[in-house]
């Protein structure tokens, strides 16, 4: 696809918008000229041409020539190949463990594709998903009826799934594992591990009631979470486990994007950052943060190496400080340093409004560590923070099949700036939502695409081999470009409308 001309075009727009905004930031105060003229520029680097709604799509292909995910997946995990061109494996059952499970399909070798046959709540009593093994799509918009949840027995202690591989793709999932019953480490939903951890992509995805972090992560690169729901972490989830109430830690890697998502009911790491990789980045684009009190907000760690990260376009909402609420928080563990970039960001309490310097949504004492341009990222196309407000209220989170209790309830509370931090039973808010099943959609040669679709793309319902074949050649399989479909790229990215998510 040639985007030459257009982005030529609207690039040269946005050049002189700069230079006419850099005459005006003459008379500015430093204040207002340290926001203005880098937040142009980060849109011209993190937008490319999509500039305010200019209507040019996001290519398949990435700059460095590997195929996109799908066709909304954006930033460092945006090349995450999944299970592109290999089998379909269905998920026949909610049961944790045996044929037709969940497991099983995580557990395969190979390029594989998870396709869901059932809906409903998975209880993990055996032991957590492990992703060992490369090459995966976990496919939970095609979960028929309500939709995928997994949560985590009592004595089931570390994260509902753990990836520990490259190449992974994870998709409108329900993840709340709740408390535990004996002492451990981070009984959370979702955790990255290791050197190996890396091109993955989150999208979608919905998660709650972690003991410690409810996400986490340990040494993976090249990790994109993306129009998410982290919210409701647990005060005091287990044994050992006391005035937590932690979102997200990604830690000991690098080359980390976090954008459109709402964090919502955590006191702290929503999300904290503490970087291994000297080169590495973290990009902390268009996010909604909200808590009736904050310990910190966005935070950063220089533990291990000189942070670098940029952190644009998020929307926090005021809550009561016990220690520092501003949007940006800084912990100096190590001696090492940070390089931040700040643009375009909304503080209800420190920065309501444009009118007020960019740098103000960071206590003093660290502003020195600003730098005036972003550092070089995986694109993100970033919109104005209280379009991004509306955005991820109306569309992120797992909306597909449709959007559960807990979501709406979420929701509900963030637009009403009400509710409570939870203390340790999700029983007390209402509990796991039942999610019921609803008869699958016909697929009569087992490829993972209905016989009604396949007949109306004018392909063969009889052809298992069809699935894996790329019939518009665009770099992604006929079964991707259902899935796609079935997902709703393309729906709702911007200018959200609450019709974007189905019927509850």
């Amino acid at each position: 696809m040639n985007r030459t001309g257009p982005l030529r075009d609207v690039r040269r727009l946005i050049l002189v918008a700069c230079l006419a905004l850099a005459a005006v930031g003459l008379f500015a105060t430093r204040g207002h000229l340290v926001g203005l003229i880098p937040h142009w520029l980060a849109r011209l680097h993190l937008q490319e041409a999509s500039a305010a709604g200019s209507g040019i799509p996001i290519p398949p292909k990435l700059p460095d020539g590997r195929q996109r995910a799908f066709p909304t997946a954006e930033g460092f995990g945006a090349g995450a190949k999944g299970g592109r061109g290999g089998r379909v494996i269905f998920v026949t059952t909610t049961a944790d463990r045996g044929v037709g499970s969940l497991r099983a399909c995580i557990g395969a070798e190979g390029p594989r594709t998870c396709i869901f046959r059932t809906s409903g709540t998975i209880t993990l009593n055996f032991r957590s998903l492990v992703v060992l093994h490369p090459y995966l799509t976990i496919a939970g918009e095609t979960a028929p009826g309500d939709g995928i949840a997994i949560r985590n027995g009592p004595r089931q202690i570390r994260p509902s799934i753990e990836v520990v591989t490259h190449d992974v793709i994870i998709r409108h999932l329900r993840l709340r594992p709740g408390p535990h019953a004996i002492k451990a480490c981070c009984s959370g939903a979702l955790g990255f591990y290791g050197k190996e951890a890396t091109d993955i992509i989150v999208d979608h995805v919905s998660a709650s009631w972690g003991s410690d972090e409810t996400i986490d992560s340990e040494g993976a690169t090249n990790v994109t979470f993306q129009w998410g729901f982290v919210t409701e972490p647990l005060l005091d989830g287990g044994p050992s486990k006391h005035d937590r109430a932690r979102n997200m830690l990604m830690t000991m890697g690098g080359n980390i994007s976090v954008h459109h998502t709402l964090f919502a009911f955590g006191k702290f790491r929503n999300p904290q950052f503490q970087m291994r990789d000297p080169g590495g980045v973290a990009d902390v684009v268009n996010n909604v943060l909200y808590s009736p009190i904050w310990d910190y907000v966005i935070s950063f760690s220089d533990r291990w190496t000189r942070v670098r990260a940029n952190v644009i376009g998020n929307y926090k909402i005021a809550g009561r400080s016990e220690k520092d609420d501003h949007l940006v928080y800084l912990f100096r563990q190590g001696d090492h340093g940070f390089s931040l970039f700040l643009s375009d960001n909304l503080d209800e309490t420190y920065r309501p409004d444009e009118s007020v310097g960019d740098d103000q949504v960071i206590a003093e004492e660290w502003r020195n560590y600003l730098v005036s341009s972003p550092f070089d990222v995986a694109n993100v196309r970033a919109s104005p923070p209280r379009q991004a407000y509306d955005d991820v209220l109306a569309t992120a989170g797992a909306t597909r099949p449709k959007r559960d209790a807990v979501d709406r309830r979420m929701v509900e509370a963030v637009r009403a700036r009400s509710g409570s931090l939870l203390k340790s039973n999700p029983e007390a808010v209402g509990g796991w939502p039942t999610l019921a099943a609803a008869p699958p959609p016909p697929d009569r040669d087992q490829d993972g695409m209905p016989d009604a679709w396949e007949t109306a793309k004018g392909l063969n319902p009889a052809d298992p081999r069809d699935g894996a074949a790329d019939r518009d050649g665009d770099g992604w399989t006929n079964l991707e470009e259902y899935l796609h479909e079935l997902a709703g790229d393309g729906v709702g990215m911007h200018s959200a409308r609450s019709a974007d998510v189905p019927a509850n």
